[in-house]
């Protein structure tokens, strides 16, 4: 509560520019040629590494007639490729609101898409401020978890997206969405992957973050996540494994951990600690041999690419607890490769796969395969033709 207000100035600040900026949004729409058809594409409003960012590069080459325009900041890294693509607006610019209240479809990987603030405007749409074009929401991750607040009426988007067949029975029959707007279309970065288990001479560790409860700053070290991940990088098994392989470890927590990298720390001249501004996702889920995670939903992308998978869980019922209750996945029933629950284990299980020059064993391969019918490199024209699907606004 006392955060929300907080950011009451901020709300009502949003409030204030909807109101004053509808009516002259409308004008545009209907005058100028830069706000009439528009599909405004995003992500979080300062990255372009996701399925925003591939669904427009696909609008871009594919459909250029289209007006499509993406969302980034200027301070934004990843700025100079969205604009080698042409056709960006600044996030949070004058010229952004006018065009968030003027286009025909919103696209993002998040929520709701497209939008100055995501929660600020999540919680606005719950008092009726909703955009008038249709919001498209075309997925972050695959959902392996029972997610409440993506549930109807909580989130109301004219089009949700699903990457795997499990995944879209699961978010159809349980999260309430009104008949058509789950749809099963495949993840846009899909069609980006190698799908032949290539890989650099690394081995990934990208572990997913922590819930908003979940102690940080100072306090971090004392917390599992810390002692766990630290104990395996600072493993001398795994030191010698690395030597002997000749390979290098990055170490890369989620982008909402990435504040507490400062507490790791490795002597080892074959470990990484990456940072979200010299690394990119993909990149690293490309080049990697193999991937240790504990939950995070990269772990689907780099079976997709039919790589191996260690599953770190030391703290599941913790994890339940702060972030996300169990949805239709199970790790040890459904999972991509071995459950681990301490270093130890983790280097064994590495080891293991290694000798085996990193190839996936079975019932792995075959649960992989099972899980992600078509791979047909076509994931964004089928986003492309269910957004043009939609009813005009």
């Amino acid at each position: 509560m006392i955060r929300k207000l907080r950011k009451l100035p901020l709300y009502l600040k949003y409030i204030a520019l909807f109101v004053l900026l509808w009516f002259p949004a409308r004008l545009l729409r209907r005058f100028h040629p830069d706000y009439r058809g528009l599909w405004l594409v995003s992500e979080r409003g300062d990255d372009a590494r996701d399925n925003g960012y591939w669904f427009f590069r696909y609008l871009r080459e594919a459909r250029p007639e289209r007006n499509a325009r993406y969302v980034i900041s200027d301070e934004s890294p990843d700025r100079p490729r969205v604009a080698a693509l042409g056709k960006t607006v600044r996030f949070r610019s004058l010229r952004h609101h006018l065009m968030y209240l003027a286009a025909d479809c919103l696209v993002s990987a998040h929520v709701p898409p497209a939008a100055p603030d995501m929660v600020i405007y999540l919680h606005l749409s719950h008092i009726g401020l909703r955009p008038r074009g249709r919001q498209a929401f075309i997925q972050h991750g695959i959902i392996q978890n029972d997610m409440a607040w993506m549930r109807y009426p909580n989130l109301r988007v004219d089009l949700f997206t699903c990457g795997a067949k499990p995944e879209y029975e699961f978010v159809s029959s349980r999260f309430g969405h009104p008949p058509g707007v789950v749809r099963y279309t495949g993840m846009c970065r899909y069609d980006a992957l190698p799908a032949g288990g290539e890989h650099a001479r690394e081995i990934l560790i990208m572990p997913t973050w922590r819930g908003a409860f979940y102690p940080s700053g100072d306090a971090f070290p004392e917390t599992p996540y810390y002692r766990h991940f630290q104990a395996l990088l600072d493993d001398p098994r795994l030191s010698e494994l690395l030597e002997e392989l000749d390979y290098t470890l990055v170490f890369y927590p989620h982008v909402e951990l990435q504040g507490e990298l400062r507490h790791f720390h490795s002597p080892n001249r074959r470990v990484v600690l990456a940072d979200k501004n010299s690394r990119d996702v993909r990149e690293l889920l490309v080049r990697c041999a193999l991937l240790v995670t504990d939950y995070s939903s990269v772990f689907f992308d780099v079976a997709y690419m039919r790589k191996p998978v260690i599953y770190f869980q030391f703290d599941l019922e913790d994890f339940r607890r702060y972030h996300y209750q169990e949805g239709y996945f199970s790790y040890r029933e459904h999972g991509f490769g071995p459950v681990a629950e301490t270093a130890e284990a983790v280097v064994d299980a590495l080891a293991a796969l290694a000798s085996d020059s990193f190839e996936v064993p079975e019932p792995y391969r075959r649960r992989a395969d099972a899980f992600f019918p078509p791979r047909d490199g076509k994931n964004c024209e089928r986003a492309d033709r269910a957004i043009l699907g939609l009813e005009e606004p």
